[in-house]
C-alpha cells in the first residue's frame, strides 16, 4: 500500500469500551496501526476494564490532545456505563486526575459513537483482500436498537425495536464494495427472564446460546472456544429451538468447579460433551443456513467475510468452506471484540476520507500490538544478564536445530499478535511428532484439559500436502479446522483433535518473514514442514505481551529456552 495515500489530517484514536477485551486503536496513518489491549497490559484475561491502562501508555508516547475520537461499547452506550461507573465510586474525578476526560463523553462531547456490528464490519473491511464480499457479523450481543442513529441506514432495521429496551443486535450483513458497507440484513435478539431458571436471562441469539452452554460446561461464558472442541466427544440431538432447550436444559449439573482437575473428574462429563455437540451440531445449521440463504439473495458476491465472536468458530468455518457456497471466505485475525477499537477508527476515517485499499493475503498479518512491545537489543541484554545467554549467526537455524532435538521453545518476535491465538510472534513451539508432548504442554506448561487439541503452523505452499485444503488455500490465523491427510496420521497425531482436524496456520514469506523461514529451516532438518504452535502463556492468562512478561514466562515455565529477537535464552537450571 501506498504510505501516502493513507495520510490523514489528524490522528484516530478508536476506543473499543467492550464487556470483554476493551482496547485502544491508535494510527496516525493507516500502515502504521497500533492497538492496546487492556488485558495485556492488566495480566488480567479478557478484561473489559475502561481502557486506561492503554490510553495511559499511549499518552507516554503520542500527544493525545489533537485526535479523532470514536468509541463503541456492546449492549449499552459507553456514556451510560460511565455513568454507572461514577455512581459506584468517583470515577470522573479519577478521570480527573490521570488527565483522562478528553476521553470520555461526558467531558468531551466531540467522540463519536458507532454501534457495535458496524464496528466489526469496519474493522474487518480494513482488513479485507478482497473489493467486493458480502460481510456477516455474528456474536453475544452488539448494540441496543434504542443506540441507531436516525441518519444512519442501519435505523430501518432497528426503528421497530426502538422502544424495546431488551433488544440488542443478533446478526448483521452488509454488501461491501471498495470501502463502503451497505447494511441488508440486521436481527435483533430480546433478553427474556427464564420461567424456569429465574437466574438466567436467555434469547434466541446464536451466540448467546453457545455462551449459555459454555456457562453449564465450564462455568464462564468466555469458554466457547473449549465448546467447541469438546463437541467432538460427543453425540447430538436436533435442537429445534434454543430457548427451548435452555429452559429444559439440568442446570443443577452446571459445573460449580475452579480447577482443571475439579472439571476433568466431575461426574457429568458426558452430559458435558452431548449437550456440546448438540449446541455445535445447532450452530453449523443455523450458520451455514443462514449464509446460504444470503448468498441466493445475491448470486454475484462470490467472497464472504465472517467477524464477530462466532467466526472464532473454525470448525463450523471449514463446513462452511467445503459447502462451496461461496468461492473465497475470509476471517479476520481479531474477529472478536479485540478489534472494536480498530473497527470505530476505520470507520470515521473511511467516512472522512473515502479512501479504502484491499490488503493482499501476500502481505496479511495480525501483529498491531503496540511498537513498544519489542524490546530492543539493550533491554534484552539488560533483562537477561546473568543467564545463558547467546547470539547466533542465524536465530532461525539456531531455533530450527533445537526444535529439530525435540525440545520446547518459547518463540517472542516482533510486535504482538492482537487476537486470540498465536500467529508466530508469541508462541510455544515444538515438533509434531514429539510423542506425548500434548500430555507435556497440559501437565507442565499450559495445564490445559486433556480434551483439547493443540494448533499448528506450516508453510502455506506445503499445506495442501499435509491437509485436506486445495493448493493455495489460506489460513493465515487459524479460522479452519482442516482434516489431517491420512498419510501424516501419525506424524501429525499431537496436532490431531479426535475428529481428525488439525486447527493449523497457514504463513506466507511476506506475512511473517522470520516465522516462515524457522518453517523452512525446520523442515529441511526435519522433513516435517509444520510446528506445534500454542499461545505464548499458561491457562487462564493472557498471550504474553512485553519483555517482562517474557522473562517471567521463562523464569516459571518448563520450556528449554527463548529465543527473543536475535538472543536465544536458555533456561537456568540449579
Amino acid at each position: 500500500m501506498s504510505l501516502a495515500r493513507w495520510c490523514i489530517k489528524r490522528p484516530a484514536l478508536g476506543l473499543g469500551k467492550t464487556l470483554f477485551n476493551s482496547s485502544v486503536c491508535y494510527f496516525e496513518n493507516l500502515n502504521e496501526i497500533e492497538i492496546y489491549l487492556t488485558e495485556r497490559l492488566t495480566r488480567k484475561k479478557a478484561s473489559g476494564n475502561w481502557p486506561s491502562e492503554a490510553l495511559l501508555a499511549l499518552s507516554k508516547k503520542y500527544d493525545l490532545n489533537a485526535l479523532n475520537i470514536s468509541e463503541n461499547r456492546d449492549v449499552e452506550e459507553p456514556a451510560k456505563i460511565e455513568e454507572l461507573l461514577n455512581k459506584k465510586f468517583p470515577f470522573f474525578e479519577y478521570l480527573r486526575s490521570h488527565k483522562l476526560e478528553n476521553f470520555s463523553s461526558h467531558f468531551n462531547p466531540r467522540i463519536k459513537f458507532s454501534t457495535h456490528h458496524i464496528a466489526h464490519a469496519y474493522a474487518a473491511s480494513y482488513m479485507s483482500p478482497f473489493e467486493k464480499a458480502i460481510v456477516v457479523v455474528i456474536d453475544g450481543a452488539g448494540s441496543r436498537a434504542q443506540s441507531f442513529n436516525p441518519q444512519h441506514d442501519e435505523i430501518n432495521f432497528a426503528k421497530q425495536y426502538i422502544n424495546d429496551t431488551e433488544r440488542a443486535e443478533e446478526r448483521s450483513a452488509y454488501l461491501f464494495n471498495n470501502g463502503q458497507l451497505l447494511c441488508i440484513d440486521k436481527k435483533f435478539q430480546k433478553f427474556v427472564r427464564s420461567t424456569k431458571h429465574p437466574e438466567h436471562y436467555f434469547s434466541e441469539g446464536l451466540g448467546t446460546f453457545y455462551e449459555k452452554i459454555s456457562e453449564l460446561i465450564f462455568n464462564s461464558k468466555r469458554s466457547a472456544g473449549k465448546v467447541m472442541g469438546l463437541a467432538a466427544f460427543g453425540k447430538c440431538m436436533p435442537v429445534q429451538n434454543s430457548n427451548d432447550y435452555l429452559e429444559k436444559l439440568d442446570w443443577s449439573l452446571r459445573f460449580s468447579g475452579k480447577s482443571k482437575k475439579d472439571w476433568e473428574s466431575s461426574p457429568n462429563f458426558k452430559v458435558y460433551c452431548d449437550t456440546a455437540a448438540d449446541v455445535q451440531n445447532f450452530f453449523e445449521n443455523d450458520y451455514i443456513s443462514y449464509i446460504t440463504e444470503l448468498k441466493k439473495k445475491f448470486p454475484d458476491y462470490t467472497n464472504l467475510i465472517i467477524t464477530g465472536g462466532c467466526a472464532l468458530n473454525c470448525t463450523s468455518n471449514m463446513k462452511l468452506f467445503n459447502a462451496g457456497i461461496f468461492d473465497n471466505i475470509y476471517i479476520p485475525p481479531f474477529p472478536g471484540d479485540e478489534s472494536i477499537g480498530l473497527g470505530v477508527a476505520f470507520k470515521t476515517y473511511y467516512e472522512d476520507h473515502k479512501i479504502w485499499q484491499p490488503n493482499p493475503y501476500e502481505s496479511q498479518h495480525g501483529y498491531f500490538g503496540p511498537k513498544s512491545s519489542i524490546p530492543s537489543e539493550k533491554d534484552i541484554l539488560s533483562a537477561f544478564n546473568g543467564y545463558n545467554i547467546e547470539r547466533p549467526d542465524s536465530i532461525t537455524e539456531h531455533c530450527a536445530k533445537i526444535l529439530a532435538d525435540c525440545e520446547v521453545i518459547a518463540w517472542f518476535q516482533g510486535r504482538s499478535e492482537s487476537g486470540p491465538r498465536a500467529l508466530g510472534n508469541r508462541s510455544i513451539l515444538c515438533r509434531p511428532d514429539k510423542k506425548n508432548v500434548k500430555d507435556y504442554l497440559n501437565n507442565h506448561i499450559k495445564f490445559r484439559e486433556q480434551f483439547r487439541p493443540y494448533g499448528c503452523s506450516t508453510l502455506f505452499e506445503k499445506s495442501h500436502l499435509y491437509f485436506e485444503v486445495p493448493e493455495n488455500f489460506n489460513n493465515p490465523y487459524m479460522s479452519f479446522a482442516t482434516m489431517v491427510k491420512p498419510l501424516y496420521k501419525d506424524q501429525l497425531k499431537e496436532v490431531t483433535h479426535s475428529d481428525g482436524t488439525s486447527r493449523m496456520q497457514t504463513v506466507r514469506k511476506g506475512q511473517n518473514h522470520r516465522f516462515y523461514e524457522l518453517l523452512k529451516s525446520f523442515g529441511a532438518k526435519s522433513g516435517i514442514y509444520c510446528l506445534l504452535n500454542t499461545s505464548l502463556n499458561v491457562m487462564g492468562e493472557p498471550i504474553v505481551e512485553n519483555i517482562a512478561d517474557a522473562k517471567n514466562f521463562l523464569d516459571t515455565v518448563p520450556v528449554f529456552g527463548l529465543a527473543i529477537g536475535d538472543y536465544f535464552i536458555k533456561k537456568n537450571t540449579k
